[in-house]
């Protein structure tokens, strides 16, 4: 075993226990304990039951987190938060630096449950600043031996998970964003191709319901009224620019028949293809 070092823990590492008041109102999270750790291989914790939920946070180095056979990779800027009412174990790969905090509480399981619909939550913060930050402010009561009081305390701790929860919906956004601006990119480069719900919904392993709600709450438009109004949009282009027929047009944009291009075309823009062509 390395000098300094004991179980896979460095000495110069940190722990600190907390008893909560007795007198606490039912609603206040409360920590029952903080450290940061400096850890390299044996390190691990195994455990069937820890009467908490756990916030851990890899800053450096790599690690594991292992709980009914689901296995997850913690690298650095990785938060996971733990219901540790159930068995659970988590490890060092490498050398690993790691915030980390048992608390209760308050609306704890409620809240774990909102996080996630997963026996945990694992997430990549992007606001790693943020999240240090509001830990520290829990650490520092206990590395400088303030005073705790439990207000405080549990204020502090219901703003370390709104953190995470805020990122965790940041995330979801921004990725339903990606899909959704990958989809505008495949309509405007298939327009004149068969561009069904279910077709467009499958590129991107999704339901078609979900999918049409989604496409909605970001564009405003159906999936079918976007590709028609994209249609005609391009259709005006070509009117006013090209010298190819009303029907080679309505083909080239999408339309499966010269009709039904200018039954639509007349729908949307209050006059037929010649009479725009002509205006």
């Amino acid at each position: 075993m390395e000098t300094g070092c004991r179980d896979g823990i460095y000495e110069y590492s940190t722990l600190f226990f907390h008893m909560p008041e007795k007198n606490i109102p039912d609603f206040f999270y409360y920590p029952l304990c903080v450290g940061h750790y400096f850890c390299i291989p044996p390190y691990r914790v195994n455990r069937s039951r820890y009467d908490s939920f756990l916030i851990l946070y890899t800053k450096k180095g790599k690690g594991k987190v292992c709980v009914n056979g689901v296995t997850e990779e913690l690298l650095p800027g990785d938060v996971c938060i733990l219901d540790c009412y159930r068995p659970h174990e988590y490890f060092a790969e490498t050398d690993w630096e790691i915030l980390w905090l048992h608390y209760d509480g308050g609306i704890a399981r409620e809240f774990f449950e909102l996080l996630t619909n997963r026996i945990f939550l694992k997430l990549s913060l992007e606001k790693t600043e943020e999240f240090e930050c509001a830990w520290e402010k829990i650490y520092n009561h206990f590395f400088y031996q303030e005073t705790c009081r439990s207000a405080l305390i549990s204020h502090e701790i219901s703003g370390l998970l709104t953190a995470v929860l805020m990122e965790k919906e940041e995330n979801a956004g921004k990725k339903s964003r990606d899909f959704i601006d990958d989809t505008l990119q495949y309509i405007n480069r298939h327009l004149t191709e068969d561009l069904t719900l279910e077709r467009l919904a499958k590129r991107v392993s999704l339901s078609p319901f979900y999918f049409s709600r989604r496409f909605k709450q970001e564009t405003g438009y159906t999936p079918y009224h976007y590709i028609y109004t994209s249609r005609i949009h391009l259709a005006r282009f070509y009117l006013k620019t090209s010298e190819d027929t009303v029907k080679e047009i309505g083909y080239r944009c999408g339309f499966k028949s010269e009709h039904s291009f200018c039954t639509a075309f007349k729908n949307e823009m209050g006059q037929t293809p010649t009479e725009f062509r002509e205006g």
